[in-house]
């Protein structure tokens, strides 16, 4: 078996606060990210990601408990060097143009300057912003992501910490950005991902994880949070008197929830379910679709977060 590329365990950090009272922002977590997935990490404003994130770069001390990346402790000078890191609010500065911008991140990261002359230009192909000019002064903000992004890349390292990567794109740029990932994660990359579109964590991640005050309430794969709630929605062509009868033929009135075109309701089984769409087509009305109904993560996310999921 592989070793996790991250492995967290009992971890937890204090902080100081006013009046020698003390604040705890992780309070004994533990989970392990194995190599070439997507891992989403997700939570409310002060659950403790961002300190998670900063023990794991290496840029904040656990109060207890520890931290392995790649087999070594996160301060580990050689194994920082194979790792990228996007923050939520990256500054760049507004005077270099995007080459020389990489070229700049690429010397803090000791590149030879042969393997930059190659790498820059295949990075903002990949980002979407080959043939870009001027200076960063004059790139949109989600031009700017995508440069944050790429700079990310600059050390083609194993592992990548992302914080809101598609934060100011557009749909479509959301999407490219989406399809990075996946490639990437092809290619091997471990990829972390912080983010507050649930939507985009749930299309790209390999396994989530929900902290709450500090702890991890749940992790699972993104299927068992979007499970089916048991109910069904029938779209119909119209819905009149004979639908109506023959729905509630079969279903109790009570349970069934009408639309414009469609009927929803919770089927005790299968039979159930079928038996409607028999008597359905007896009347007869075309049905369009048959669709189960799931939840969303952010669904899921609301629940936990309310105390309502274990």
């Amino acid at each position: 078996m592989t070793s996790p590329a991250i492995e967290v365990r009992d971890l937890r950090k204090t902080y100081p606060a006013f009046r020698r009272t003390r604040v705890a922002a992780l309070r004994g977590i533990s989970l392990a990210v194995e190599p070439g997935t997507i891992f989403g990490l997700i939570g409310q404003n002060g659950a403790g990601k961002t300190t998670l994130v900063k023990i794991l770069l290496g840029l904040a001390t656990p109060t207890g408990g520890s931290a392995i990346l790649l087999g070594q402790p996160p301060r580990n000078a050689a194994m920082r060097r194979r790792l990228g890191y996007l923050p939520e609010q990256m500054r760049l500065p507004d005077y270099l143009n995007s080459k020389d911008f990489l070229r700049y991140m690429g010397q803090l990261n000791h590149l030879e300057s042969a393997g930059m002359s190659r790498r820059i230009p295949e990075l903002l192909d990949r980002v979407g912003l080959a043939g870009i000019r001027g200076p960063v002064k004059a790139y949109s903000k989600g031009m700017q992501q995508r440069l944050g992004l790429a700079q990310a890349l600059i050390n083609d390292p194993d592992v990548l910490f992302l914080d809101e990567p598609t934060d100011g794109l557009d749909p479509l740029g959301r999407k490219e950005v989406r399809d990075l990932l996946v490639r990437l994660r092809g290619e091997g990359k471990t990829i972390f991902l912080n983010s507050h579109l649930l939507s985009e964590i749930e299309l790209v991640c390999d396994k989530i994880a929900i902290l709450k005050t500090g702890e991890v309430a749940c992790v699972s794969v993104p299927s068992d949070f979007t499970r089916g709630t048991g109910e069904y929605v029938v779209r119909v062509t119209q819905v009149n008197d004979g639908v109506r009868a023959a729905a509630e033929a079969v279903i109790p009135s009570v349970q069934i929830k009408w639309q414009e075109r469609a009927l929803r309701f919770p089927a005790r089984d299968l039979a159930q379910l079928n038996a409607l769409l028999d008597r359905l087509r007896c009347i007869p009305v075309e049905i369009e679709a048959v669709e189960p109904v799931r939840r969303s993560l952010e669904e899921f996310f609301l629940d936990v977060v309310a105390g309502q999921e274990a």
